[in-house]
């Protein structure tokens, strides 16, 4: 039959040494001299051998190996308990959030901030990425937590937590060069038009992602959300842009939506995604509750 050493034996053990003797390892433990005495009875009978010669007091061979081994122990559970502490008060945890420009746009400073406040001592890693690379980053562990809109058939390893409705409008401004000859001909010219977006296999848009390959003749891949906008409003292109952030942001004024183009339009669900089955950060689960006590 195995033996196994209970921490609460090396624990009496090393405090009978400590204290040179039974009744004063009893005082700082709190317990009796002969719950002292039984327990490094016991330990002997189930060691076979003996740890401590008494009269005077002193450590035998195997009593030093038992000692550096209880100090190894229980100054490991020492930093044990100190760091699950410091976790549980922020201290140690990390938030590793990925979120899209749209989220940062609209909430990002707001969420940050709260969070700050809440747990200034979690480390932060957050970065702001196309859609399609934070599902593909969460899937991988790149980053725990990601924030942005749902694909329409979300990987089977993700957990999704609902947060807001959207749609994604195709725009352009109203000074556009040839807006006028765009209402009137439809989609038939979108061909002459760049479209630019954030990532060519952006899977928000994937339902119309066929009809947006036929109808445009050029595609232009720009990640930053504020570069994308500029170019369409000096005329460059068109986009497509989130409903709440067309309302939000002022740069939006001078551009108008295409809705006589059939795929004008692209329902959205954002949210909360994490992998299936993985225990999150405590760091991770504050942000997600600030989240969901949050009105979008």
């Amino acid at each position: 039959m195995s033996i196994h050493v209970e921490t609460q034996e090396i624990r009496v053990f090393k405090a009978v040494y400590e204290e040179n003797g039974f009744q004063r390892a009893a005082d700082k433990l709190f317990v009796t001299q002969s719950a002292v005495s039984q327990t490094i009875s016991n330990l002997e009978k189930k060691l076979n051998t003996r740890l401590l010669e008494r009269n005077p007091l002193k450590l035998t061979e195997t009593g030093i190996r038992l000692l550096n081994y209880a100090q190894s122990v229980l100054s490991e559970e020492d930093l044990l308990l100190s760091d699950i502490k410091n976790i549980n008060h922020g201290i140690l945890s990390t938030l590793q959030l990925a979120i899209n420009s749209t989220v940062n746009s609209l909430y990002g400073s707001e969420l940050l901030a709260s969070y700050c406040i809440e747990s200034p001592l979690t480390r932060i890693r957050l970065s702001v990425v196309p859609s399609r690379q934070i599902i593909s980053g969460v899937a991988s562990d790149q980053w725990e937590l990601g924030f942005g809109p749902f694909q329409k058939s979300m990987p089977d390893i993700i957990t999704t937590i609902p947060q807001f409705e959207d749609e994604r409008v195709l725009m352009i401004s109203r000074h556009h060069a040839r807006y006028a000859e765009i209402v009137k001909n439809g989609e038939k010219i979108l061909r002459d038009i760049p479209l630019i977006v954030s990532h060519l296999d952006d899977p928000d848009m994937r339902p119309a992602i066929d009809k947006l390959r036929n109808s445009f003749g050029t595609i232009w891949e720009i990640n930053d959300l504020s570069l994308r906008m500029n170019m369409v409003i000096h005329g460059l292109g068109m986009t497509y842009l989130d409903s709440r952030l067309i309302k939000d942001n002022a740069m939006c004024a001078d551009l108008v939506a295409l809705e006589f183009v059939s795929f004008a339009k692209i329902p959205l669900t954002f949210g909360l995604f994490h992998r299936k089955k993985k225990l999150l950060s405590v760091g991770t689960l504050k942000f997600i509750e600030q989240c969901t006590a949050m009105n979008f």
